[in-house]
């Protein structure tokens, strides 16, 4: 990381973090399907979110990595929701991810809590991201459980 900087996310990154975004997710082994637009509208809702808090690892004009979320109000005090963090595949495993997460860590002021969403049904990329977060300090919930449900299209 010698010649990369970390600082803050501005919202006139979100066209490369779009690019990045879509290069490390649609390959193996996550195989998403997203677009650049909607991965971009994600982004910019996430930037656009009260409380947005946001770190880039830029090398010159190229940008390596991002982790970004929002802090929010609980009853015990403020907490963050780490929306989206990515890393330019051939950057992963080399403590790339890990310095990101805590230069986040170091903006949040004020805050106790750091929480996540990630996938867990014993696939090996599932897998892989939940040791990357538990080796970065982050465990399961134990009280705590996500519930989905299905809306189906309008006519």
């Amino acid at each position: 990381m010698s010649d990369q900087i970390i600082d803050v996310f501005k919202a006139d990154r979100l066209d490369a973090a779009a690019r990045l975004f879509v290069s490390v997710f649609n390959a193996e082994p996550w195989n998403d399907r997203w677009s650049e637009a909607s991965v971009r509208a994600r982004l910019a809702d996430v930037v656009a979110t009260p409380g947005f808090v946001g770190v880039a690892l830029q090398a010159g004009q190229d940008l390596h990595g991002f982790a970004i979320g929002h802090t929010e109000q609980w009853f015990t005090g403020r907490h963050f929701l780490l929306q989206e963090m990515c890393v330019r595949t051939d950057l992963q495993r080399q403590g790339v991810g890990a310095a990101l997460l805590d230069a986040l860590e170091a903006r949040l002021v004020d805050v106790e809590q750091i929480y996540l969403l990630t996938e867990q049904d014993g696939a090996a990329r599932r897998g892989a991201a939940q040791r990357f977060y538990e080796r970065c300090g982050f465990r399961a919930a134990r009280r705590t459980g996500v519930m989905t449900k299905r809306i189906p299209p309008m006519p």
